[in-house]
């Protein structure tokens, strides 16, 4: 009695909220209003069934609200099948349509009558039930056998949780009648079926468009509660084996009971911390009872989240973010600089993976020109799936990823992101390359964003360098002032003793000032510049030549013919590599060394410089050591000269690229084009 009071009056709750759900919606049509109905009449049968347990009363009074309830549940089933299903098409239809809800409602009204008046016809009110949930389980089967493919995942829900409570009657009825009488074990038990069914046509309500019911099921409610059914249900069922064990146990049965029901506590709560079982649950609630796979409102609210935090440099925060919904084992973001793609940030690889790198060279560009999702598995089968042209002898080379997303803007930015297969959902199908797409775009504006505010921060540091220039040219005009005014009145006081003494001072003053200024401005802006094709080893003699004033002395190690020439600013050339000596001298100890050397790679002029000094830190060499007017020297540099470096370079097409150890030294390795102006 207790359990199966307890049953109906939850069942009974959670359709009352259920009903009161229904009536916060304004939508109006005859499925919503048949909807309603339906589940107010169980809301009446959940209560008169606990109404009867508690006070004993007479079943029949029970069939006649059972005998409404599932009318109506008929009424629904139908509607959903018909389109554009209305009230006057049962009115002017068929006899044999009008006739069923004609009997229920004939029937329910006889079933009333009968328990007033005492009289016993069990055994006919028990083949009228019996009757009724073989009409459900058949409506039930034509519903969604005829019912349109692309909709059955929206009533799948439905006819699950109404097929489980017409089956359940079935079972009941059936039994009653070769048993002639109702098992109350099993009467007991049907509110939980009830209970367990009302979520279900919940999802279906959320999902039917023809219902225009706009309600809101959370999938954390029902992961949430699909987690605590099992739970209960798992400790259920070992609650009766213990109590079979202490049954069957004589003297060591309560002893052994305790111990099984601890290993088996145990051994649930070690299934539910298992991160693989709790993703699998999540994929199959997803699967069977959601029309799309994602929450969408809650994905982007957590891909903001991700975008607002600031943990990591904008390429962590942008692959950590594509790679949240989908939970890949390796990831890789890479953007396109001056014509090649870079990589950027990596997940659970190195940056310089040989993999991460061949999908770049065969996929890059091109994926970001045609703007397709590239799937490396679909491909290895069939390499006519994309629309542009690929080298597939190296695809069995490529485990560890298996899509490639491409990322642009309007403004010019463009890069790729590499995934592995993903391990939060079951299959990737087109609502999950719709995300993908969608995350990648909003990636892109984002980090286009990033890169705009990089540029506007260096205009502004450009602008306050300006500004400081104006005044350092003050100071040169004073001192020029100084040294015109001293040879104005040298004509009439050279020969005066006190006029050379004080032109001494003025002198000295002169020099003090023009050598701070001289050490501010030791790297100046060109404005005119000659590009035309000169010798290259004469100009890194020069070089040499011209740092041979400090210690370590360079050395020149030149690998090409003597007549080799470069195309480019020759004077700005030597400047570059001045500075970058300079550098490596500055970084190294008076007995150390500083090597110059020039090669050719492929069609590119190759020029290191190498030196065993102190070495940079990858942190540094990725945030500080190309930033515009950061310098580690204090007053005696401006910050600019590596800048300078790398701006030139690839103004000319080429790239730099930097390898350094801390206490290891370091190597810089300016790749040039050859006969490039």
């Amino acid at each position: 009695m207790i359990v199966g009071f307890l049953g109906y009056s939850v069942a009974a709750v959670f359709y009352l909220l259920f009903s009161l759900l229904l009536l916060t919606t304004k939508q109006s049509g005859f499925q919503r209003q048949a909807l309603s109905l339906s589940v107010f009449f169980t809301l009446l049968w959940a209560l008169a069934a606990a109404l009867q347990i508690w006070f004993a009363m007479p079943l029949v009074f029970l069939y006649a609200v059972e005998t409404l309830r599932n009318g109506l549940w008929f009424l629904l089933l139908y509607a959903t099948l018909v389109p554009h299903f209305e009230f006057s098409q049962l009115v002017h239809g068929p006899w044999r349509k009008k006739g069923i809800l004609l009997g229920l409602l004939l029937t329910a009204i006889l079933q009333l009558g009968v328990g007033f008046s005492g009289f016993n016809l069990n055994t006919l009110w028990l083949v009228s039930q019996l009757a009724q949930a073989i009409i459900g389980l058949w409506l039930i089967e034509q519903l969604y056998r005829r019912i349109e493919l692309n909709a059955r995942d929206a009533i799948k829900p439905m006819c699950l949780g109404l097929g489980a409570v017409f089956a359940f009657d079935f079972s009941l009825y059936a039994n009653a009648l070769i048993t002639s009488g109702i098992s109350f074990d099993f009467w007991s038990l049907r509110g939980f079926v009830a209970l367990v069914a009302a979520p279900l046509v919940l999802l279906s309500a959320r999902r039917v468009k023809r219902w225009s019911t706009k309600i809101y099921v959370s999938r954390d409610v029902i992961y949430h509660s699909t987690l605590l059914l099992v739970a209960g249900a798992y400790l259920l069922v070992m609650s009766l084996v213990g109590y079979y064990i202490r049954y069957a146990g004589g003297d060591w049965g309560s002893m052994a009971q305790s111990g099984f029901f601890a290993l088996s506590v145990l051994v649930l709560v070690s299934l539910f911390l298992s991160e693989r079982l709790r993703k699998r649950l999540k994929v199959q609630i997803t699967k069977h009872f959601f029309a799309n796979k994602y929450e969408y409102r809650e994905e982007w609210m957590k891909f903001a989240a991700v975008l607002e935090s600031q943990q990591g440099s904008p390429y962590s925060i942008a692959l950590k973010a594509i790679n949240q919904p989908f939970d890949c084992q390796y990831a890789c973001l890479a953007v396109t600089e001056n014509g090649r793609m870079v990589v950027k940030n990596t997940y659970n690889i190195r940056d310089d993976d040989p993999q991460a790198l061949l999908c770049l060279e065969l996929f890059g560009q091109q994926a970001i020109e045609h703007q397709w999702i590239v799937d490396i598995e679909e491909l290895k089968q069939d390499s006519s799936v994309l629309p542009f042209k690929v080298h597939t002898n190296s695809l069995h080379n490529i485990n560890k990823f298996s899509y490639v997303i491409p990322m642009s803007t309007d403004a010019g930015f463009k890069g790729l992101i590499l995934l592995s297969a993903p391990t939060a959902i079951h299959s990737v199908n087109w609502e999950d390359r719709d995300l993908m797409r969608a995350i990648s775009r909003q990636l892109a504006v984002f980090l286009n964003l990033h890169r705009s505010n990089l540029a506007l921060a260096e205009s502004q540091q450009f602008d306050t360098f300006n500004r400081m220039s104006a005044y350092l040219v003050h100071d040169l005009k004073n001192v020029l002032a100084q040294l015109q005014l001293l040879s104005k009145n040298a004509v009439k006081h050279k020969h005066n003793p006190e006029f050379i003494d004080d032109a001494f001072e003025t002198v000295d003053s002169a020099v003090n000032r023009l050598s701070k200024v001289v050490g501010h401005l030791s790297k100046k802006q060109r404005v005119d510049t000659v590009v035309a094709p000169f010798s290259l080893k004469p100009a890194l003699q020069q070089v040499i030549k011209s740092r041979s004033i400090s210690l370590p002395l360079p050395l020149l190690e030149y690998h090409l013919d003597d007549g080799f020439e470069l195309v480019c600013d020759q004077e700005r050339f030597i400047n570059v590599l001045t500075h970058l000596i300079q550098n490596a001298q500055d970084a190294s100890e008076d007995n150390g060394s500083v090597t110059l050397r020039a090669s050719q790679v492929e069609q590119q002029c190759l020029i290191e410089i190498e030196d065993h000094g102190e070495g940079m830190s990858i942190e540094f060499i990725d945030t500080r050591l190309f930033k515009p007017f950061d310098t580690t020297k204090g007053n005696a540099g401006m910050g600019v000269g590596a800048y300078d470096a790398k701006r030139f370079v690839e103004e000319l097409g080429g790239h730099i690229h930097v390898q350094s150890k801390l206490g290891e030294g370091s190597l810089f390795e300016l790749y040039l084009p050859i006969h490039k102006i």
